[in-house]
Protein backbone atom coordinates (compact mmCIF):
# COMPACT_ATOMS: atom_id res chain seq x y z
CA UNK A 1 0.00 0.00 0.00
CA UNK A 2 1.36 3.64 -0.96
CA UNK A 3 -1.44 5.67 0.61
CA UNK A 4 -0.82 5.20 3.67
CA UNK A 5 -1.51 8.54 4.65
CA UNK A 6 -4.93 8.26 3.75
CA UNK A 7 -5.46 4.89 5.23
CA UNK A 8 -4.88 6.36 8.46
CA UNK A 9 -6.61 9.35 8.58
CA UNK A 10 -9.72 7.51 7.34
CA UNK A 11 -9.45 4.89 9.94
CA UNK A 12 -9.52 7.35 12.46
CA UNK A 13 -12.49 8.80 11.32
CA UNK A 14 -14.20 5.52 11.37
CA UNK A 15 -13.48 4.53 14.83
CA UNK A 16 -13.44 7.56 16.71
CA UNK A 17 -12.43 8.45 20.22
CA UNK A 18 -14.90 6.89 22.60
CA UNK A 19 -13.56 2.78 23.03
CA UNK A 20 -10.09 4.62 24.09
CA UNK A 21 -10.07 4.37 27.97
CA UNK A 22 -9.60 7.90 29.45
CA UNK A 23 -6.33 6.05 32.08
CA UNK A 24 -4.47 4.96 28.84
CA UNK A 25 -4.91 8.18 27.41
CA UNK A 26 -4.03 10.44 29.74
CA UNK A 27 -1.07 7.88 30.93
CA UNK A 28 0.29 8.08 27.26
CA UNK A 29 -0.38 11.94 27.02
CA UNK A 30 2.19 12.51 29.69
CA UNK A 31 4.86 10.08 29.03
CA UNK A 32 8.05 11.83 27.49
CA UNK A 33 8.32 9.23 25.10
CA UNK A 34 5.59 6.79 23.10
CA UNK A 35 6.80 3.69 21.90
CA UNK A 36 4.14 1.72 19.78
CA UNK A 37 5.48 -2.56 19.54
CA UNK A 38 4.13 -3.63 15.87
CA UNK A 39 4.67 -6.77 14.76
CA UNK A 40 3.05 -6.36 11.27
CA UNK A 41 -0.05 -7.63 12.45
CA UNK A 42 -3.65 -6.46 12.28
CA UNK A 43 -4.06 -5.30 15.90
CA UNK A 44 -0.44 -3.59 15.75
CA UNK A 45 -1.05 -1.80 12.34
CA UNK A 46 -3.87 -0.21 14.32
CA UNK A 47 -1.98 1.06 16.77
CA UNK A 48 0.81 2.63 14.31
CA UNK A 49 -2.09 3.83 12.46
CA UNK A 50 -4.19 5.51 14.39
CA UNK A 51 -1.43 7.19 17.29
CA UNK A 52 0.32 8.40 14.83
CA UNK A 53 -2.66 10.59 14.29
CA UNK A 54 -2.37 12.30 17.25
CA UNK A 55 -1.79 15.85 18.31
CA UNK A 56 1.84 14.14 20.16
CA UNK A 57 2.95 11.99 16.98
CA UNK A 58 5.95 13.93 17.08
CA UNK A 59 7.26 11.57 20.25
CA UNK A 60 6.20 8.29 18.71
CA UNK A 61 8.72 5.50 17.93
CA UNK A 62 7.58 2.23 16.63
CA UNK A 63 9.55 -0.77 17.95
CA UNK A 64 9.44 -4.03 15.28
CA UNK A 65 11.82 -7.48 16.64
CA UNK A 66 11.95 -9.96 14.18
CA UNK A 67 12.11 -13.16 15.87
CA UNK A 68 13.85 -14.85 12.55
CA UNK A 69 11.68 -18.18 13.69
CA UNK A 70 9.85 -17.76 10.20
CA UNK A 71 12.69 -17.27 7.23
CA UNK A 72 11.47 -15.11 4.44
CA UNK A 73 8.33 -14.78 6.08
CA UNK A 74 9.85 -12.95 9.04
CA UNK A 75 11.87 -10.85 6.79
CA UNK A 76 8.96 -9.67 5.01
CA UNK A 77 7.14 -8.92 8.05
CA UNK A 78 10.12 -6.64 8.69
CA UNK A 79 10.10 -4.89 5.53
CA UNK A 80 6.71 -4.10 5.51
CA UNK A 81 6.31 -2.25 9.05
CA UNK A 82 9.78 -0.25 7.46
CA UNK A 83 7.34 0.59 4.28
CA UNK A 84 4.20 1.48 7.10
CA UNK A 85 6.87 3.64 9.02
CA UNK A 86 8.81 5.40 6.15
CA UNK A 87 5.12 6.65 4.78
CA UNK A 88 3.78 7.91 8.05
CA UNK A 89 7.16 9.64 8.74
CA UNK A 90 7.39 7.67 12.14
CA UNK A 91 10.92 6.81 13.41
CA UNK A 92 11.51 2.94 13.93
CA UNK A 93 13.60 1.00 15.55
CA UNK A 94 14.07 -2.78 14.63
CA UNK A 95 16.00 -5.75 16.68
CA UNK A 96 16.53 -9.33 15.41
CA UNK A 97 16.88 -12.39 18.06
CA UNK A 98 20.60 -14.05 17.46
CA UNK A 99 19.31 -17.46 17.70
CA UNK A 100 19.50 -20.47 14.85
CA UNK A 101 16.12 -21.47 15.83
CA UNK A 102 17.22 -24.89 16.45
CA UNK A 103 19.19 -24.73 19.35
CA UNK A 104 17.98 -24.25 22.48
CA UNK A 105 14.91 -24.77 21.55
CA UNK A 106 12.09 -21.91 20.88
CA UNK A 107 9.81 -21.55 23.98
CA UNK A 108 6.89 -18.90 24.47
CA UNK A 109 8.62 -17.47 27.23
CA UNK A 110 11.86 -17.93 25.29
CA UNK A 111 10.38 -15.33 22.63
CA UNK A 112 9.40 -13.61 25.15
CA UNK A 113 12.24 -12.17 27.45
CA UNK A 114 14.19 -11.77 23.99
CA UNK A 115 11.54 -9.61 22.92
CA UNK A 116 11.77 -7.62 26.36
CA UNK A 117 15.16 -7.39 26.28
CA UNK A 118 14.93 -5.83 23.25
CA UNK A 119 12.31 -2.99 24.34
CA UNK A 120 14.82 -2.35 27.84
CA UNK A 121 17.25 -1.91 25.33
CA UNK A 122 15.84 0.27 23.01
CA UNK A 123 14.38 2.63 25.71
CA UNK A 124 17.50 2.61 27.74
CA UNK A 125 17.90 5.19 30.07
CA UNK A 126 14.46 6.70 29.19
CA UNK A 127 12.64 3.63 30.37
CA UNK A 128 10.80 5.46 33.54
CA UNK A 129 9.73 8.06 31.93
CA UNK A 130 8.35 6.55 28.37
CA UNK A 131 5.27 3.97 27.72
CA UNK A 132 4.91 1.08 24.85
CA UNK A 133 1.74 1.11 23.71
CA UNK A 134 1.13 -2.97 22.79
CA UNK A 135 -1.54 -4.65 20.57
CA UNK A 136 -3.61 -6.55 23.44
CA UNK A 137 -7.25 -6.60 22.61
CA UNK A 138 -10.33 -8.13 24.08
CA UNK A 139 -9.96 -11.29 22.67
CA UNK A 140 -6.91 -11.54 24.76
CA UNK A 141 -8.01 -11.56 27.94
CA UNK A 142 -10.15 -14.78 27.62
CA UNK A 143 -7.53 -16.66 26.57
CA UNK A 144 -4.94 -15.54 29.11
CA UNK A 145 -7.25 -15.89 31.81
CA UNK A 146 -7.92 -19.82 30.51
CA UNK A 147 -4.14 -20.00 30.60
CA UNK A 148 -3.38 -18.59 33.87
CA UNK A 149 -6.34 -20.81 35.32
CA UNK A 150 -4.71 -23.75 34.34
CA UNK A 151 -1.85 -23.22 35.25
CA UNK A 152 -2.36 -21.88 38.74
CA UNK A 153 -2.44 -17.40 39.08
CA UNK A 154 -3.82 -15.71 42.01
CA UNK A 155 -4.92 -12.38 41.99
CA UNK A 156 -2.90 -9.95 39.76
CA UNK A 157 -1.87 -12.92 37.42
CA UNK A 158 -6.11 -13.30 36.63
CA UNK A 159 -6.76 -9.91 35.91
CA UNK A 160 -3.75 -9.60 33.00
CA UNK A 161 -3.56 -8.13 30.49
CA UNK A 162 -4.25 -5.05 32.41
CA UNK A 163 -4.73 -1.43 30.84
CA UNK A 164 -1.63 -0.20 32.52
CA UNK A 165 1.44 -2.14 33.93
CA UNK A 166 4.98 -2.30 34.64
CA UNK A 167 7.22 -4.89 34.39
CA UNK A 168 10.64 -6.41 34.22
CA UNK A 169 12.97 -3.68 35.05
CA UNK A 170 10.67 -0.82 35.02
CA UNK A 171 9.41 -1.24 31.52
CA UNK A 172 5.58 0.90 31.47
CA UNK A 173 3.04 -0.54 28.85
CA UNK A 174 -0.45 0.50 28.26
CA UNK A 175 -2.92 -1.64 26.18
CA UNK A 176 -5.20 0.58 24.66
CA UNK A 177 -7.02 -2.06 22.47
CA UNK A 178 -8.64 -3.84 25.40
CA UNK A 179 -11.86 -2.36 25.02
CA UNK A 180 -12.02 -3.74 21.54
CA UNK A 181 -12.35 -7.25 19.90
CA UNK A 182 -10.08 -8.36 16.95
CA UNK A 183 -12.90 -8.54 14.62
CA UNK A 184 -13.64 -4.63 15.57
CA UNK A 185 -10.09 -3.68 14.42
CA UNK A 186 -10.33 -5.73 11.65
CA UNK A 187 -13.72 -4.57 10.75
CA UNK A 188 -12.20 -0.82 10.84
CA UNK A 189 -8.79 -1.93 9.12
CA UNK A 190 -10.61 -3.01 6.25
CA UNK A 191 -13.49 -0.38 5.87
CA UNK A 192 -9.99 2.13 5.83
CA UNK A 193 -8.76 -0.25 2.84
CA UNK A 194 -5.66 -1.09 5.05
CA UNK A 195 -3.43 -4.11 5.11
CA UNK A 196 -1.44 -6.41 7.41
CA UNK A 197 0.86 -9.00 7.68
CA UNK A 198 -0.69 -12.13 8.64
CA UNK A 199 1.24 -15.15 11.06
CA UNK A 200 0.55 -18.72 9.82
CA UNK A 201 1.56 -19.84 13.27
CA UNK A 202 -1.26 -18.51 14.73
CA UNK A 203 -3.45 -20.89 12.83
CA UNK A 204 -1.27 -23.57 14.08
CA UNK A 205 -2.31 -26.02 17.10
CA UNK A 206 0.98 -26.26 18.81
CA UNK A 207 0.33 -23.42 21.20
CA UNK A 208 -1.44 -23.15 24.08
CA UNK A 209 -3.29 -20.05 23.04
CA UNK A 210 -3.84 -21.07 19.60
CA UNK A 211 -5.85 -23.79 20.90
CA UNK A 212 -8.07 -22.11 23.41
CA UNK A 213 -8.64 -19.65 20.54
CA UNK A 214 -9.81 -22.05 17.88
CA UNK A 215 -11.29 -24.67 19.75
CA UNK A 216 -12.11 -23.83 23.70
CA UNK A 217 -13.25 -20.80 23.45
CA UNK A 218 -15.84 -21.24 20.98
CA UNK A 219 -16.81 -24.23 23.05
CA UNK A 220 -17.62 -22.15 25.99
CA UNK A 221 -19.70 -19.62 24.19
CA UNK A 222 -21.96 -22.34 22.99
CA UNK A 223 -22.32 -23.99 26.50
CA UNK A 224 -22.77 -20.36 27.58
CA UNK A 225 -25.18 -19.76 24.80
CA UNK A 226 -23.82 -16.32 24.41
CA UNK A 227 -21.11 -14.46 23.91
CA UNK A 228 -18.52 -14.55 26.60
CA UNK A 229 -16.14 -11.74 25.95
CA UNK A 230 -18.05 -9.14 27.80
CA UNK A 231 -18.20 -10.99 30.88
CA UNK A 232 -14.41 -11.94 31.36
CA UNK A 233 -13.73 -8.36 30.09
CA UNK A 234 -15.70 -7.02 33.38
CA UNK A 235 -14.51 -10.03 35.41
CA UNK A 236 -10.95 -9.26 34.90
CA UNK A 237 -11.82 -5.72 35.85
CA UNK A 238 -13.40 -6.95 39.24
CA UNK A 239 -10.40 -9.00 39.84
CA UNK A 240 -7.77 -6.17 39.19
CA UNK A 241 -10.43 -3.85 41.62
CA UNK A 242 -9.71 -6.69 44.18
CA UNK A 243 -5.67 -6.75 43.63
CA UNK A 244 -5.35 -3.12 44.10
CA UNK A 245 -7.59 -3.47 47.13
CA UNK A 246 -5.19 -5.99 48.90
CA UNK A 247 -2.27 -4.42 47.60
CA UNK A 248 -3.51 -1.40 49.74
CA UNK A 249 -4.50 -3.21 52.62
CA UNK A 250 -1.20 -5.05 52.73
CA UNK A 251 1.20 -1.95 52.75
CA UNK A 252 -0.86 -0.69 55.75
CA UNK A 253 0.06 -4.09 57.33
CA UNK A 254 3.46 -4.48 56.13
CA UNK A 255 4.46 -1.03 57.73
CA UNK A 256 3.87 -2.22 60.85
CA UNK A 257 5.38 -5.62 60.68
CA UNK A 258 8.74 -4.34 59.45
CA UNK A 259 8.95 -1.01 61.64
CA UNK A 260 12.63 -0.61 60.89
CA UNK A 261 13.84 -4.26 61.36
CA UNK A 262 15.63 -6.21 59.11
CA UNK A 263 14.35 -10.26 60.03
CA UNK A 264 11.31 -11.18 59.44
CA UNK A 265 9.71 -12.50 62.51
CA UNK A 266 7.37 -15.53 62.86
CA UNK A 267 4.84 -14.17 65.19
CA UNK A 268 4.48 -11.27 63.02
CA UNK A 269 3.88 -13.43 59.78
CA UNK A 270 1.47 -15.16 61.55
CA UNK A 271 -0.98 -12.94 62.31
CA UNK A 272 -1.36 -12.06 59.05
CA UNK A 273 -3.56 -13.34 56.67
CA UNK A 274 -2.02 -15.93 53.83
CA UNK A 275 -2.40 -13.92 51.20
CA UNK A 276 -0.76 -11.44 52.99
CA UNK A 277 2.18 -13.87 54.31
CA UNK A 278 2.79 -14.31 50.60
CA UNK A 279 3.05 -10.85 49.77
CA UNK A 280 5.39 -10.21 52.69
CA UNK A 281 7.74 -13.49 52.34
CA UNK A 282 7.68 -12.04 48.74
CA UNK A 283 8.52 -8.45 49.36
CA UNK A 284 10.96 -9.55 52.28
CA UNK A 285 13.28 -11.14 49.95
CA UNK A 286 12.61 -8.81 46.62
CA UNK A 287 13.90 -6.16 49.04
CA UNK A 288 17.25 -8.45 49.75
CA UNK A 289 18.10 -9.84 46.47
CA UNK A 290 16.20 -7.78 44.15
CA UNK A 291 14.06 -10.47 42.81
CA UNK A 292 10.99 -12.63 43.95
CA UNK A 293 10.44 -16.04 45.07
CA UNK A 294 9.23 -18.65 42.66
CA UNK A 295 5.64 -19.80 43.29
CA UNK A 296 6.63 -23.83 44.11
CA UNK A 297 9.23 -22.41 46.48
CA UNK A 298 7.05 -19.88 48.08
CA UNK A 299 4.34 -22.81 48.37
CA UNK A 300 6.63 -24.25 50.81
CA UNK A 301 7.83 -21.27 52.70
CA UNK A 302 4.42 -21.18 53.45
CA UNK A 303 3.83 -24.80 54.94
CA UNK A 304 6.87 -24.86 57.07
CA UNK A 305 5.32 -21.48 58.50
CA UNK A 306 2.38 -23.56 59.69
CA UNK A 307 3.83 -26.05 61.20
CA UNK A 308 6.15 -23.42 62.72
CA UNK A 309 9.46 -25.57 61.96
CA UNK A 310 13.04 -24.44 61.21
CA UNK A 311 13.80 -24.42 57.60
CA UNK A 312 16.25 -23.33 55.25
CA UNK A 313 15.79 -23.24 51.23
CA UNK A 314 17.56 -22.14 48.40
CA UNK A 315 15.75 -19.11 46.30
CA UNK A 316 18.83 -17.98 44.44
CA UNK A 317 22.12 -18.87 43.59
CA UNK A 318 24.23 -19.32 46.61
CA UNK A 319 21.41 -17.63 48.73
CA UNK A 320 18.70 -19.10 51.33
CA UNK A 321 16.05 -18.54 52.69
CA UNK A 322 16.10 -20.03 56.35
CA UNK A 323 14.49 -19.64 59.68
CA UNK A 324 15.79 -20.64 62.93
CA UNK A 325 14.35 -22.08 66.56
CA UNK A 326 14.07 -17.65 67.04
CA UNK A 327 11.84 -17.75 64.80
CA UNK A 328 13.38 -15.22 62.83
CA UNK A 329 13.30 -15.34 58.76
CA UNK A 330 16.69 -14.43 57.58
CA UNK A 331 18.54 -14.36 54.32
CA UNK A 332 21.98 -16.29 54.00
CA UNK A 333 24.81 -16.79 51.41
CA UNK A 334 26.61 -19.12 53.00
CA UNK A 335 26.58 -22.80 50.83
CA UNK A 336 24.88 -25.68 52.86
CA UNK A 337 26.28 -28.95 52.90
CA UNK A 338 23.05 -30.99 54.09
CA UNK A 339 20.95 -33.55 52.24
CA UNK A 340 18.03 -31.69 50.73
CA UNK A 341 14.82 -33.08 50.72
CA UNK A 342 12.67 -34.24 47.74
CA UNK A 343 11.12 -30.98 45.95
CA UNK A 344 8.78 -29.90 42.73
CA UNK A 345 9.83 -29.10 39.68
CA UNK A 346 7.47 -26.80 38.05
CA UNK A 347 7.79 -25.67 33.90
CA UNK A 348 9.48 -22.32 33.55
CA UNK A 349 10.92 -22.39 37.03
CA UNK A 350 14.74 -22.74 37.94
CA UNK A 351 15.42 -24.54 41.38
CA UNK A 352 18.85 -23.97 42.57
CA UNK A 353 20.92 -26.36 44.66
CA UNK A 354 23.48 -26.95 47.56
CA UNK A 355 26.38 -27.44 44.94
CA UNK A 356 25.58 -24.41 43.11
CA UNK A 357 24.03 -25.96 40.14
CA UNK A 358 20.38 -24.79 38.77
CA UNK A 359 18.05 -27.30 37.09
CA UNK A 360 15.40 -26.47 34.88
CA UNK A 361 12.33 -27.59 33.25
CA UNK A 362 10.08 -26.22 30.54
CA UNK A 363 7.45 -27.43 27.79
CA UNK A 364 9.93 -26.72 23.90
CA UNK A 365 8.56 -26.75 20.61
CA UNK A 366 10.44 -28.72 18.58
CA UNK A 367 11.23 -28.39 14.92
CA UNK A 368 12.14 -31.07 13.04
CA UNK A 369 15.98 -30.44 12.40
CA UNK A 370 16.26 -29.95 16.24
CA UNK A 371 14.38 -33.59 16.40
CA UNK A 372 16.47 -35.15 14.29
CA UNK A 373 19.25 -33.90 15.78
CA UNK A 374 18.10 -35.38 19.19
CA UNK A 375 16.99 -38.91 17.72
CA UNK A 376 20.70 -39.41 16.10
CA UNK A 377 22.36 -38.43 19.73
CA UNK A 378 23.79 -35.16 18.67
CA UNK A 379 22.45 -32.91 21.18
CA UNK A 380 24.61 -34.19 24.57
CA UNK A 381 22.75 -35.22 27.82
CA UNK A 382 25.76 -34.34 29.53
CA UNK A 383 23.62 -30.82 30.56
CA UNK A 384 20.61 -31.12 29.01
CA UNK A 385 17.83 -33.69 27.32
CA UNK A 386 14.20 -33.40 25.79
CA UNK A 387 11.89 -36.40 26.47
CA UNK A 388 8.79 -37.04 24.90
CA UNK A 389 5.98 -37.31 27.40
CA UNK A 390 3.20 -39.06 26.55
CA UNK A 391 0.58 -37.35 28.74
CA UNK A 392 -1.58 -34.90 27.47
CA UNK A 393 -0.75 -33.03 30.91
CA UNK A 394 2.80 -32.87 31.97
CA UNK A 395 3.36 -35.27 34.77
CA UNK A 396 3.98 -33.56 38.81
CA UNK A 397 8.43 -34.00 38.79
CA UNK A 398 10.05 -34.64 41.26
CA UNK A 399 13.94 -33.69 42.21
CA UNK A 400 15.57 -35.51 44.55
CA UNK A 401 19.25 -37.08 45.89
CA UNK A 402 20.48 -40.53 45.07
CA UNK A 403 19.23 -43.35 47.57
CA UNK A 404 20.61 -46.83 47.27
CA UNK A 405 18.73 -49.14 45.08
CA UNK A 406 17.71 -46.58 42.41
CA UNK A 407 18.08 -47.75 39.19
CA UNK A 408 16.63 -46.93 35.60
CA UNK A 409 16.82 -48.14 31.94
CA UNK A 410 19.81 -45.78 30.51
CA UNK A 411 19.90 -45.23 26.50
CA UNK A 412 21.66 -48.05 25.27
CA UNK A 413 20.71 -50.45 27.87
CA UNK A 414 17.96 -53.37 27.42
CA UNK A 415 17.13 -53.61 31.53
CA UNK A 416 17.70 -51.26 34.45
CA UNK A 417 20.96 -50.36 35.76
CA UNK A 418 22.10 -49.52 39.50
CA UNK A 419 22.87 -45.75 39.32
CA UNK A 420 25.75 -46.68 41.23
CA UNK A 421 27.14 -49.26 38.43
CA UNK A 422 26.87 -45.98 35.90
CA UNK A 423 28.78 -43.53 38.53
CA UNK A 424 31.06 -45.99 38.10
CA UNK A 425 31.42 -46.46 34.58
CA UNK A 426 31.39 -42.54 33.40
CA UNK A 427 33.51 -42.11 35.99
CA UNK A 428 32.11 -39.53 38.24
CA UNK A 429 33.77 -38.53 41.03
CA UNK A 430 32.11 -39.92 44.25
CA UNK A 431 31.85 -36.59 46.42
CA UNK A 432 29.90 -35.43 43.35
CA UNK A 433 27.09 -38.39 42.98
CA UNK A 434 25.74 -37.80 46.51
CA UNK A 435 24.54 -33.99 45.60
CA UNK A 436 23.37 -34.71 41.70
CA UNK A 437 19.92 -33.97 41.31
CA UNK A 438 17.53 -36.96 40.24
CA UNK A 439 14.65 -36.00 38.20
CA UNK A 440 11.66 -38.57 38.59
CA UNK A 441 8.71 -38.78 36.84
CA UNK A 442 5.12 -38.67 39.16
CA UNK A 443 4.82 -42.55 38.72
CA UNK A 444 8.37 -42.82 40.22
CA UNK A 445 10.50 -43.64 36.98
CA UNK A 446 14.09 -41.89 37.03
CA UNK A 447 13.98 -39.53 34.00
CA UNK A 448 17.28 -37.75 34.12
CA UNK A 449 20.40 -37.49 36.08
CA UNK A 450 23.10 -34.81 34.55
CA UNK A 451 26.09 -36.34 33.39
CA UNK A 452 24.25 -39.76 32.72
CA UNK A 453 21.57 -40.57 29.57
CA UNK A 454 17.74 -40.20 29.72
CA UNK A 455 15.73 -42.95 30.46
CA UNK A 456 15.19 -45.17 27.09
CA UNK A 457 11.62 -45.49 27.79
CA UNK A 458 10.94 -41.49 27.32
CA UNK A 459 12.78 -40.82 23.88
CA UNK A 460 11.22 -39.01 21.65
CA UNK A 461 9.86 -40.44 18.80
CA UNK A 462 9.75 -39.38 14.93
CA UNK A 463 6.43 -37.51 14.75
CA UNK A 464 7.46 -34.99 18.31
CA UNK A 465 6.77 -31.88 18.08
CA UNK A 466 7.07 -30.81 21.46
CA UNK A 467 9.32 -32.06 24.71
CA UNK A 468 10.39 -31.92 27.91
CA UNK A 469 13.18 -30.26 28.50
CA UNK A 470 15.38 -30.63 31.29
CA UNK A 471 18.44 -28.04 31.36
CA UNK A 472 21.33 -28.54 34.32
CA UNK A 473 23.84 -26.19 34.69
CA UNK A 474 26.90 -25.31 37.60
Amino acid sequence: MSDWITTRNSLRSIAGSDWLDSGVADAIKEAASVYIACSGGADSVFLALYFSGAEWRDKITVLHFNHKLRGAESDEDERFVRNLCDCLGLDLVVGAWAHSGTEPPVTEDAAREARMQFFADALGKGTYHSIILTGHHGDDVAETLLMRLSRGSGLQGLCAPRALSTGTGGLRFARPLLTLQKDELVGWLREANSTWREDESNRSSRHYRNRLRKKVIPEWEIASERPIHAGVTLSRRLLEEDWQALDVAFEAAWTEIEDGREPLRLADLLALPRAFQRRAINRFVLDAVGSPVALPMLDSILESLVSETPFKKSIEDSLWIEMGEDGVMRISSKRCSDRWPVQALPLNATLFFPDLGNLMACDSILGQELLEKVRAGAVSHEKQVYLGIEEKQRPALQVRLWEPGDAYQPVGRKSPVKLKELFIDRKIPREQRSILPLIVHSNGDILWVPGLPPNQNYLLTENATRALQLTYEK
